[in-house]
C-alpha cells in the first residue's frame, strides 16, 4: 500500500509531520501574543475575511490550471482524480460554511 520510496527512506514524511507540530505550536504561541497586544480587532477581521475569499478565488483558478496540465502530462490517472477530490471539497465546505454564516446573521 505504502510507496517502495517512503518504506526505504520514511525521513521524508517524519519530516512534513514534524513542520506540522512545529507550524501549529508558532500558529499558538502567535494567537496568544496577538490576544495579549489586542491586535485582532474589527479591521483585521474584515480584512483577513477579505484576504480569504480572495485566495478561494485564486485557488479555483489554481485548481483549473492544475487540471488542465495534469490531463495533458499525466491523463487521466490517480492525479485527475486526486485533484477532482480536492477540488470538490474545496466547493463543498464553501457550501457549508456559506450555509452557516448566512443561518447565522438571521
Amino acid at each position: 500500500m505504502l510507496s517502495e520510496d517512503y518504506l526505504e527512506n520514511p525521513a521524508g514524511i517524519w519530516g512534513l509531520i514534524v513542520a506540522m507540530i512545529v507550524s501549529l505550536i508558532v500558529f499558538f504561541i502567535n494567537r496568544y501574543i496577538g490576544r495579549k497586544k489586542r491586535l485582532f480587532d474589527e479591521r483585521y477581521q474584515k480584512v483577513t475575511n477579505q484576504a480569504k475569499a480572495r485566495s478561494w478565488d485564486t485557488m479555483i483558478v489554481i485548481y483549473y490550471l492544475a487540471w488542465f496540465i495534469v490531463i495533458m502530462f499525466d491523463g487521466i490517472s490517480f492525479s485527475f482524480f486526486l485533484l477532482t477530490v480536492l477540488f470538490v471539497c474545496h466547493n463543498i465546505s464553501f457550501i457549508i460554511t456559506n450555509f452557516y454564516f448566512s443561518t447565522k446573521e438571521e
